[in-house]
């Protein structure tokens, strides 16, 4: 090669670069595409229309892009909120469609397109947002416990068919001692507890716990809300009191096991080394997303924390390192309610007071508050402009479906007086004005430090069932209450 071919070849080259770097200069881009990790941070996401969902994943730039929903020919765009975009994670809310509603039940793919392409598809399960009114409900009697518990708690586990289920329940004070009984049963879709082969609460093996338990919190962890095997169910027992005779006590201990999604069987109890960040009893819990979230509480000396911790679940069932959050709870509270709907972390009344003596009754609030909830981080709280109705702690909350039932509990008022209330989440989040349940709306049980949950299963009707089980008589606002409750209540309607 001459001289001159040799500056020519040069000069080409550096032409090349120049104009490689005036394409990029003027729109064209190097970004890789983007890739979603989860939708929920579950392995199987599932979400009505219209309300929020976390995508998680990598590379989805600062500013935002589109996420498009397909089902079918049916093809909606939605270009999220900035404050809801970030370079790993991405709110948005689920379309009804795009000219055409999506078909519900059933799935929509979703994908993220940026400037550097579009990303992986990822499935979304479309469910149904039922519409049943509180005001219509009755009450029936289940299969008892087999024996009468306070301060025990339960859970629901979803079955291994569409049309299965199983209540755990865990712990409580016997009248004379904690207990660490745990039990499993059916569930129907009629709500009803129990089979014709599994006739009581221990026909279906369970293990003990590892100790004695009451007062502590209990959640529940599957594919459809944590990044587990389609076939994992994960229960936890998470703090609590440990001897009745403990004043107040409380443990950072955190239990776990797995239920069998066929049989129902509960394995043997594994003591997780993600203990919780300190002892604690009358603490709630929630599982959102793949995270697990526990908030206030007693401490050891009978004082209420204000504290908000969260802790990721592993594929294995295991929890990540708690966090303590940076925005606690306004008011430091025990024995309140909580729970997670749209994107958004509840907690409802409690007791305020201190307290060492965890089975006595005692006036709570009526606070109301709620704080975003993005990617296991609570946001600020925000006091609902509606308050409850009565001031109530140690009480429980039924939510489904943008439906929320608060009921039972020490409240201001003649037992049975106001045993049940009612609100609705509005679209903005809130929380509309509370409204009393009587008569036939509301079971007659008048107690306190019971447990209930919403049945996974849906009746023939196509409305949720609640569960109450156990408790002790609510008979007024001071002392030791009434006689300890084995009942299991559900609504036989609507």
């Amino acid at each position: 090669m001459t001289d001159r071919q040799r500056c020519a070849f040069a000069v080409g080259a550096m032409m090349l670069v120049l104009v490689g770097a005036f394409l990029c200069g003027c729109g064209g881009s190097s970004a890789p595409p983007p890739v979603i990790q989860n939708i929920n941070g579950s392995t199987t996401p599932t979400s009505p229309v219209n309300l929020p969902i976390e995508i998680n994943g990598n590379g989805f730039q600062a500013k935002p892009g589109k996420v498009v929903f397909t089902q079918g020919s049916i093809k909606a765009t939605v270009v999220p909120n900035s404050s809801g975009w970030t370079d790993t994670g991405i709110v948005v809310v689920v379309p009804a469609g795009s000219g055409t509603n999506f078909t519900v039940p059933g799935t929509v793919s979703v994908t993220v397109v940026t400037s550097g392409g579009t990303s992986n598809a990822v499935t979304l399960n479309l469910i149904q947002t039922l519409s049943f009114s509180p005001s219509n409900m009755a009450w029936t009697t289940t299969t008892a416990l087999p024996k009468a518990l306070t301060g025990l708690r339960a859970v629901a586990v979803p079955g291994s068919a569409s049309s299965t289920a199983f209540a755990i329940v865990t712990g409580g004070y016997d009248g004379t001692a904690n207990s660490n009984v745990s039990y499993s049963d059916n569930l129907n879709p009629d709500g009803t507890v129990g089979s014709t082969t599994n006739i009581s609460w221990t026909t279906i093996p369970a293990n003990s716990l590892p100790e004695t338990r009451a007062h502590h919190a209990m959640a529940e962890a599957d594919a459809t809300n944590s990044l587990v095997a389609t076939t994992a169910r994960f229960v936890y027992v998470i703090g609590g009191q440990k001897l009745s005779t403990d004043a107040p006590g409380g443990t950072n201990t955190v239990y776990m096991a797995t239920v069998d999604p066929t049989a129902g069987t509960v394995s043997t109890w594994q003591t997780l080394t993600s203990t919780l960040p300190q002892q604690l009893l009358g603490m709630s819990a929630t599982v959102y997303n793949g995270y697990l979230y526990v908030a206030g509480g007693l401490n050891t000396n009978g004082v209420p924390q204000s504290t908000v911790y969260s802790t990721p679940i592993n594929p294995d069932g295991t929890l990540g390192t708690w966090t303590t959050s940076t925005n606690a709870l306004p008011t430091a509270t025990a024995f309140g309610t909580m729970f997670a709907f749209g994107g958004k972390l509840y907690f409802i009344t409690g007791d305020a007071n201190n307290s060492t003596t965890p089975n006595d009754q005692g006036l709570g609030i009526s606070n109301v508050d709620y704080a975003d909830l993005t990617h296991g981080k609570v946001g600020m709280w925000t006091q609902n402009t509606s308050l409850t109705i009565k001031n109530r702690a140690k009480d429980i909350l039924l939510a489904a479906f943008g439906q929320v039932i608060l009921g039972e509990g020490i409240y201001n008022g003649s037992p049975g007086s106001s045993e049940f209330e009612r609100s609705t989440v509005n679209p903005d989040g809130s929380l509309a004005a509370w409204n009393g349940l009587t008569g036939s709306q509301v079971p007659s049980a008048n107690v306190y430090n019971a447990t209930a949950f919403v049945s996974p299963l849906i009746s023939a009707a196509q409305t949720p069932r609640f569960l109450l089980l156990g408790g002790q008589a609510f008979t007024g606002t001071t002392g030791a209450g009434g006689a300890i409750s084995s009942t299991v209540y559900v609504n036989s309607a609507p």
